[in-house]
């Protein structure tokens, strides 16, 4: 992380706490003290005022953090009461605390022995919901690395291999290119299976003239990616043909109106009157256009017609619409793009749509 990407998280969460009319806000989750911290911590906190930003660290990790973390000041923390005095000592009355992501246990343990401070819960995870410069970056190698990964698994997918070998093979491959680990449990459908938009890789061996589905992701230096590919292994009939083109126009529809200020339901609601319109597959559009990425593979925005969030430039979320008809196939396309003032950059774009393989 470099200054920039500091100094625009720390103005937010300034903005954040003069709207909330309080002191300052202590995250405790690893998602949150990962974002700010840039580090990866046991049992770290981060504590943000308006003027420091403090990471609470016991000492298992104290020289670490003392040697790696830039720009936030590192206190050595040995048991509650040494949060208590940090509290008292910055005379903090108002403190906000994560709503999305505190346990009772952690209330507990932290926040409710504070007789003198009043603790307000909020929600945080919108403060991510906009990218630093830095952030889409590295969201750019991690896309990256899963967009070779399907490509690789089209050159080395064979017939007569089961979903559960394709999943075990996508993962050595993305952590061999550098990846820490999958962002999400890998979606590998073969035939009918692929009308299950989260199917569960089986046995299910591969036959020739099938339908396959990839939905893959990793994590790389603390970012998730996210794409799917669906393809064909042998010669597609000319319904198969049909729905996956219903749902590749449907995409590009979505990909096009995708910029700053677009509603979220607006977007949505732009692909899915565009499904709707066909005879056969019209209503087997089950779920949500997309969702934000970042630090976890669902953030903030959702893409949904139940959501009405403004998209801002920055943000980062997927487009991926899908149909499914039980008992013969489903397709579903996944990108995921940038926001951009009047259009999107599509990070996963490498990834070739074609259909037969």
């Amino acid at each position: 992380m470099n200054l920039n990407s500091y100094i625009v998280k720390h103005n937010r969460i300034k903005d954040f706490l003069n709207k909330n009319k309080a002191d300052a806000i202590v995250f405790i989750s690893t998602q949150n003290t990962f974002w700010i911290s840039n580090i990866k911590t046991s049992d770290g906190i981060v504590l943000v005022t308006p003027s420091k930003i403090f990471l609470l660290v016991d000492l298992r990790e104290y020289e670490y953090c003392k040697k790696y973390v830039q720009y936030c000041e590192v206190v050595l923390f040995k048991q509650i009461a040494d949060f208590k005095k940090i509290i008292n000592d910055l005379n903090i009355k108002t403190l906000l605390f994560e709503k999305d992501y505190l346990t009772l246990k952690q209330k507990e343990q932290y926040l409710d022995s504070l007789k003198t401070v009043n603790s307000i819960p909020v929600d945080t995870i919108s403060l991510r919901s906009i990218k630093t410069i830095d952030e889409i970056e590295v969201l750019q190698q991690s896309a990256n690395i899963a967009v070779n990964a399907i490509e690789d698994v089209k050159k080395w997918i064979k017939v007569g291999m089961t979903e559960i070998d394709v999943p075990q093979h996508i993962r050595r491959y993305m952590i061999n290119q550098g990846a820490s680990n999958i962002s999400f449990e890998l979606i590998v459908a073969f035939g009918k299976n692929t009308a299950i938009p989260h199917h569960q890789p089986t046995n299910t061996r591969l036959q020739n003239n099938q339908m396959v589905t990839c939905d893959i992701g990793c994590i790389y230096l603390g970012y998730c990616s996210d794409i799917t590919r669906t393809f064909f292994v042998g010669t597609p009939s000319c319904e198969e043909q049909e729905m996956y083109n219903l749902v590749l126009s449907a995409q590009k529809i979505g990909l096009e109106n995708v910029k700053s200020q677009i509603y979220t339901n607006q977007l949505d609601g732009i692909v899915r009157s565009y499904i709707a319109k066909n005879k056969k597959w019209g209503n087997l559009f089950t779920h949500s256009l997309g969702h934000g990425v970042g630090i976890e593979i669902h953030e903030l925005p959702f893409v949904s017609k139940r959501t009405n969030t403004i998209l801002e430039e920055n943000m980062v979320i997927t487009i991926e619409p899908g149909v499914y008809q039980p008992g013969f196939n489903g397709v579903r396309i996944e990108d995921t793009v940038v926001v951009t003032k009047n259009g999107c950059i599509n990070l996963t774009a490498k990834a070739s749509k074609k259909f037969t393989i």
